[in-house]
């Protein structure tokens, strides 16, 4: 690992017709971006006008009529003309009759079912509004009352970590019980020591050896590189804010580091979701490691579990107790989901909340490292974290 640090401190168309014995018409006008790191217009309308009848000089004058209507659907035997029912004028329709209509009003009543004739516009149907995304999660608190850890929060915002050879931009981040990397380009957390005198690393990210250690490790990695800012304004001595977002935008992600602990807050992805931890406790997978439950059921950590934890926070501990260190893990929400625990590459811890199956939105996650592998402890300090982020 090569690592360069700077330290801060925190706080229609018209027709032309021909007249006379004219008979035409004219025609009309027309990473591996996995968080891995080491440190003109609508269709043409035609229309066609009638030619104007030849002039009626020296025709016979007809005489006037009496006024008909028309039977529609009849027709006579003469010449099938439509017959017609001559009605006296003044004369009223009988009573609950429906009015006769002539020939003329008939075949100048439209056919609502008549299919759109050539150059007819037929309007696309509307398709459905699509539902607006929820809204983000409220912003945590920017200190927590009454943590049963003192000190404060150092930084840097220009620390750097080796990924596949390229060091990229880091943020580096001290508290009293850990140490966070997370990569900007990233958005990814590739290392977690913590602060015994020797420390020991908990992810041990390597993008030419284990380059799938990290945290959140998305079992499908974001399609863009991320932008990661750190929020001045909620900035305190013992709180720091990352903002991560994908460049497409169908990502986004919130960090809130504390003294205790670093709470993951995901507000946007494209679907379904899992928070996983896949690393190294205390710096190797041994015999010594376990996986506890948060009823204190114990197993060996090299040996799997599937099952769904109880809430109403879920969470659950990797201990080494060589070390007498702990690393907890916490959903803050409740679920039927199961969760799932696995060796992989027979060297790596992978814990996976909701099996990828998350779909509800916004979520929150929470990991933190404390200097015991006792029970008791451990559900001392997650009570305290599921109490201080759901303000209890």
């Amino acid at each position: 690992m090569a690592a360069r640090t700077r330290w801060l401190e925190a706080g229609q168309l018209p027709a032309a017709l021909l007249a006379g014995a004219l008979s035409g018409c004219l025609p009309s006008g027309d990473l591996d971006l996995h968080g891995r790191g080491s440190a003109k217009g609508a269709p043409a309308q035609t229309s066609s006008g009638a030619l104007p009848a030849p002039d009626g000089a020296g025709a016979p004058a007809q005489p006037e009529l009496p006024q008909v209507a028309g039977s529609p659907g009849e027709t006579s035997s003469v010449g099938m003309a439509p017959l017609v029912t001559v009605q006296p004028a003044g004369a009223q329709p009988d009573a609950g009759s429906e009015p006769l209509r002539g020939a003329a009003d008939a075949a100048a009543a439209p056919d609502s079912a008549a299919p759109a004739g050539p150059g007819s516009v037929v309007e696309p149907p509307i398709p459905p509004v699509p539902p607006a995304p929820p809204p983000f999660a409220p912003a945590l608190p920017d200190d927590l009352r009454n943590a049963p850890v003192s000190g404060e929060i150092v930084f840097s915002d220009e620390a750097e970590w080796e990924v596949d050879g390229i060091f990229e931009p880091t943020f580096e981040i001290h508290t009293p019980t850990a140490s966070y990397w997370i990569a900007k380009p990233l958005g990814t957390m590739v290392s977690l020591q913590d602060r015994a005198t020797t420390p020991a690393q908990w992810i041990d990210f390597s993008s030419g050896f284990r380059p799938l250690r990290g945290v959140p490790a998305l079992q499908e990695p974001p399609a863009t590189r991320f932008t990661t800012v750190r929020d001045e304004e909620s900035q305190t001595p013992t709180h720091v804010r990352l903002t991560s977002v994908s460049l497409d935008g169908a990502w986004q992600w919130v960090w809130d580091f504390y003294v205790t602990h670093v709470t993951f807050t995901i507000n946007r992805a494209p679907g379904n979701i899992a928070f996983n931890y896949r690393g190294v406790p205390g710096g190797s997978l041994g015999q010594e490691d376990q996986l506890v439950l948060s009823d204190g059921t114990a197993q060996g950590a090299r040996n799997s579990f599937s099952g769904e934890l109880p809430g109403p926070s879920e969470w659950a501990y990797l201990a080494d107790t060589t070390l007498g260190r702990s690393l907890f893990l916490i959903q803050h929400t409740d679920d039927l989901l199961a969760e799932r625990y696995q060796v992989r590459d027979n060297d790596s811890a992978f814990f996976t909340f909701g099996n990828g199956l998350i779909t509800a939105l916004p979520q929150r996650f929470s990991l933190g490292i404390l200097p015991s592998a006792n029970h008791a402890s451990v559900a001392a300090r997650v009570e305290f974290v599921t109490g201080a982020i759901s303000g209890r």
